[in-house]
């Protein structure tokens, strides 16, 4: 399974096109508050996205607690 991709909200749910998810799965929500059309993306962006999950998904990245830390320190 992808570590990210797309769905839709359909009557208030979530809808993942394909992508079958455990009963009791926790997942994580991130809404830019913005339509977004799936064709917004250039092929160079899509291919840029998928090296990007292809990295994280290999460890490559910075932990999302590190990043939170960082932004509330930004913050305050």
């Amino acid at each position: 399974m992808p570590s990210m991709f797309t769905a839709k909200v359909k009557d208030g749910v979530i809808v993942t096109d394909g992508i079958d998810l455990p009963e009791g799965e926790t997942v994580t929500v991130l809404r830019d508050g913005r339509e977004v059309q799936e064709d917004e993306l250039t092929p160079e962006a899509e291919i840029e996205l998928e090296q990007s999950t292809a990295a994280l998904d290999r460890g490559e990245g910075i932990p999302w607690e590190q990043v939170r830390a960082e932004l509330q320190r930004r913050h305050r």
